[in-house]
């Protein structure tokens, strides 16, 4: 059932439930989480080089999709608009932002600074979309803030302030993108992916270029265009059509699960080990995620 729902709402053909869009966001959080493991397995390439080979390998891949759903779902015209332009510009804005701040400072200390994005959803949501934000979610924000809290307690001085400062800068872009895509004409969960990819590849080539070229090891740059066509090209689709169902603010607070488990899969291995307080921190944000999941009922979610 869920599946067939799925099918068709990437086709076009319906809308999907809020469970199923919460389903979505979860499991683009989790696909998005590996990136950083992904980034610190690299050997000798640069940000910008990574940049450039997971740009270009989402771009292969999402243009592989459209091709495959040509028939079912067609880009249209009106999928291609300024608001979906503007979207993949950020999406590209967010990803060269984080890898330059994991070039920069540790894994749980810039992933943690993402935690402000539940704050950041709500007010857009709030000024733009007229989202209302229940009790329940209002609960959640307050459980994140002390497992953030007892992070930023323990992980605020690892890094240098460079990669703090572009970390911080993530959860203003994410609110922005969320409205620009659920008021997007058309909406078609493809089309800012892959307006991102390319930009993200483009805008890396030059800065990749003007400094050390493109050229890398093999080893580099598989994991470059794996980052790109696996968690790219399969966790964004995820994310853009099952935010459609989720209200704002609790999709910041879903993404959380990415803040939790990017540190843990560093630790795990190349053995980057955060701080007891970072883990203590994100297993309460984890369980008020998990807690919003559950108790969230479908009609009490747009407020609207």
């Amino acid at each position: 059932m869920f599946v067939k729902s799925l099918r068709d709402a990437f086709a076009g053909k319906t809308t999907l439930s809020y469970l199923s869009g919460v389903a979505l966001v979860a499991g683009a959080a989790f696909i998005f989480s590996f990136t950083a493991l992904f980034f610190r397995a690299i050997d000798d390439a640069s940000d910008w080089q990574f940049l450039f080979y997971r740009g270009l390998g989402a771009s292969i891949m999402l243009s592989l999709l459209v091709y495959l759903r040509r028939n079912s779902r067609p880009v249209r015209r009106e999928a291609v608009n300024g608001r979906s332009l503007l979207a993949g510009l950020l999406l590209a804005a967010m990803s060269m932002l984080f890898i330059l701040s994991l070039a920069r400072t540790t894994v749980a200390t810039a992933v943690f600074l993402q935690s402000a994005a539940p704050f950041s959803g709500a007010l857009f949501g709030w000024l733009l979309l007229k989202e209302r934000v229940d009790g329940r979610t209002w609960a959640a924000m307050a459980a994140a803030i002390v497992g953030v809290s007892i992070m930023v307690g323990t992980g605020i001085g690892e890094g240098a302030a460079s990669g703090l400062v572009l970390a911080g800068m993530l959860p203003i872009l994410l609110g922005a993108y969320n409205v620009l895509v659920k008021t997007a004409k058309g909406s078609d969960p493809l089309v800012p992916a892959l307006v991102g990819s390319v930009i993200l590849a483009g805008g890396s080539a030059v800065m990749a270029a003007s400094d050390s070229g493109l050229g890398v090891s093999g080893k580099d740059a598989f994991l470059g265009l794996a980052a790109g066509g696996f968690l790219l090209a399969g966790g964004l689709p995820m994310f853009n059509l099952g935010h459609l169902s989720v209200p704002t603010a609790q999709i910041s607070i879903l993404l959380l699960i990415e803040v939790v488990l990017a540190p843990v899969w560093v630790w795990i291995w190349p053995g980057e080990r955060p701080a007891t307080g970072i883990l203590v921190g994100g297993a309460i944000v984890l369980i008020a995620v998990t807690a919003l999941a559950l108790t969230t009922n479908e009609g009490q979610t747009t407020g609207r």
